[in-house]
């Protein structure tokens, strides 16, 4: 059974009974669900937008989302522990066990969301991509750093998921850095959805925190993170070069010419960590590769 209907079971009814009539053949397509305010929840596939009532003409409560069913859905998503989740929802969303992370919009109150107007639930799959030659040769030897660039939805997490897959088939020592819950799907228990994987993994830790950690206690030749871009991730990565340890990080970007135009990317970049940079292709493709460059 395809996750999104895990997902859906997340949330209040009438939701979870008309969302969980999706046909079998369609749910494997549905990257998001987006509920808003006043209007039709809406499916991502292949990342453009589709009423979902186009695949569920009787789901007549998803047509249009009054308020109070928006606030429903986030206070069952957070299991009516919003205070639990403060951190991530500071910046926008939270991920709730399973991986899926859930994107937040709203008005701001003193103490966090004052009203919730908009959720986007992002569903989570083990998904995982073809690695290109040029990028197989640094990974088998981890001879350089390899960093994966792209826009949101282009596949980062997919991409660095595949080349851990791939570093658990030899016998390297290596930690994940899953700060959001979503590389290994960590979740409440803090555990990789794939036991099978024999790596270290820090769940829902900062990042530039968790890879000291794993500097000082788990002797890794390589380290796996998601979305860089801090001054304390560079400086956690300049501690981590020195002590010879091999990145396989991503970033948001579109092009490979911007990352040295962004200063927060240029700081990353002259951390000496990264020897390749992957570039994916867009939304409409994620996972797959358009070019590889030598940094």
């Amino acid at each position: 059974m395809d996750e999104y209907y895990a997902l859906v079971k997340k949330l209040p009814e009438p939701f979870r009974t008309e969302l969980s009539g999706l046909n079998t053949q369609i749910a494997p397509f549905v990257q998001e669900i987006r509920l808003r305010v006043g209007q039709p929840v809406m499916f991502t596939m292949k990342g453009r937008l589709s009423p979902c009532i186009k695949y569920l003409p009787r789901a007549g409560h998803c047509q249009r989302v009054p308020p109070e069913s928006i606030q429903a859905c986030f206070l069952a998503l957070c299991r009516h522990s919003a205070y639990a989740y403060e951190e991530e929802l500071a910046q926008g969303f939270f991920t709730i066990p399973g991986g899926n992370r859930i994107g937040v919009a709203g008005t701001r109150g003193a103490s966090g969301f004052s009203a919730v107007t908009s959720l986007n639930l992002r569903v989570a799959r083990w998904i995982t991509c073809e690695l290109p030659a040029e990028v197989l040769r640094p990974l088998s030897a981890l001879s350089g750093g390899i960093l994966v660039a792209g826009v949101p939805g282009s596949g980062k997490t997919t991409f660095l998921r595949s080349m851990i897959q791939y570093l658990s088939r030899s016998d390297r020592v290596f930690s994940v850095v899953d700060e959001r819950g979503e590389l290994l799907w960590g979740g409440s228990a803090g555990l990789p959805q794939d036991r099978s994987i024999p790596c270290d993994v820090y769940t829902q830790y900062r990042k530039s925190d968790a890879i000291c950690m794993a500097l000082r206690c788990m002797n890794p030749q390589a380290i796996v993170c998601d979305e860089l871009g801090t001054a304390d991730d560079a400086a956690a990565l300049e501690a981590g070069v020195a002590s010879g340890v091999v990145f396989l990080a991503s970033v948001h970007c579109d092009q490979a010419e911007n990352l040295e135009k962004k200063p927060q990317l240029a700081r990353l970049l002259r951390t000496g960590a990264f020897d390749t940079a992957v570039l994916l292709d867009g939304r409409s493709h994620p996972g797959v590769v358009e070019r590889v460059v030598a940094l």
